[in-house]
């Protein structure tokens, strides 16, 4: 056999492997993860001032076989599975056929007899906000704390429940508030509405703005007039209201536990290009605002 007859054999085989890693690398390239190791890869993002990568362990259908804390259930509930994070966290997701508000006061009752404390979030909630019945619960005898959220849903309710063992992380040690936002209300979107792009911007001290995208069936004439409500419970008094087109407004002036006077300004905008997306704002000013 010549010797150009050996170096063109090599050549075929080193040009076929190469060929082979290839091919096997693209395979590998163009392999997609599965729904469940995307969901964990998600969820595995570091806790606020940590570095590595928390366990993760989803349960479908089930709850962990050891629980931190006894977990009642309303009756006809089905537990649609929970998520493990690290050693102190656990989250639940159960359908239950009761509405949401039910929901909250077979909580409040059963955790009551079990030693348990809601949480007071009365001056921790101002801006716009998804509808939803919830709350904080504490338990200072283990450390432990459930945050429960109920969603309205065509047959009952999504019951999201958060259990925490971490003293550090929970709501219950939690001291700080959201008074920087005042006067601003709790303003709460529909219940069959979704928010986003939600914004807070205060200046001076005496300036105060909250904005966010509102996905709902109601125009901007009707969502203006839900919000509009909500800020006559929270004592604003109205001054004018006006609309044209897609626009909708109204003028305000609320004064606080310290006597000062607001003046708010609520505008609604029907977002061109979408049938269902609206643009929501509220200004509160005190004073003449700002110095330029």
């Amino acid at each position: 056999m010549s010797a150009r007859l050996i170096v063109a054999i090599a050549l075929t085989a080193l040009i076929g492997l190469a060929m082979g890693v290839e091919e096997e690398n693209q395979s590998i390239a163009l392999s997609e993860p599965s729904a469940e190791e995307l969901a964990i890869r998600y969820l595995e993002a570091p806790s606020i001032g940590e570095t590595e990568l928390q366990k993760v362990q989803l349960l479908p259908g089930k709850l962990p076989e050891q629980m931190p804390v006894q977990l009642p259930l309303p009756r006809g509930s089905k537990i649609f599975g929970s998520v493990l994070l690290g050693e102190t966290k656990i989250g639940v997701m159960v359908d239950s056929p009761l509405a949401a508000e039910e929901v909250m006061a077979f909580y409040r009752h059963e955790l009551a007899s079990q030693n348990w404390t809601e949480m007071d979030v009365s001056g921790m909630e101002r801006g716009f906000m998804e509808w939803s019945a919830g709350s904080f619960f504490c338990q200072e005898s283990n450390d432990a704390s459930i945050a429960i959220i109920a969603y309205p849903q065509e047959n009952g309710s999504d019951i999201r429940l958060d259990i925490s063992t971490d003293p550090e992380c929970s709501p219950c040690s939690f001291s700080g508030s959201d008074e920087w936002l005042k006067p601003m209300p709790k303003l709460v979107a529909p219940r069959n509405a979704s928010l986003s792009n939600q914004n807070f911007m205060t200046g001076c001290g005496n300036q105060v703005t909250i904005s966010a995208d509102v996905v709902t069936e109601l125009n901007s004439s009707a969502l203006a007039a839900h919000f509009a409500d909500q800020l006559r419970r929270a004592n604003w008094t109205a001054i004018r209201q006006e609309e044209s087109g897609l626009a909708a407004w109204s003028t305000w002036e609320f004064e606080d536990e310290e006597g000062l006077i607001w003046d708010g300004f609520l505008t609604v905008l029907e977002i061109p290009g979408s049938e269902d997306k609206r643009f929501v704002m509220m200004q509160a000013n005190q004073g003449e605002g700002c110095p330029l």
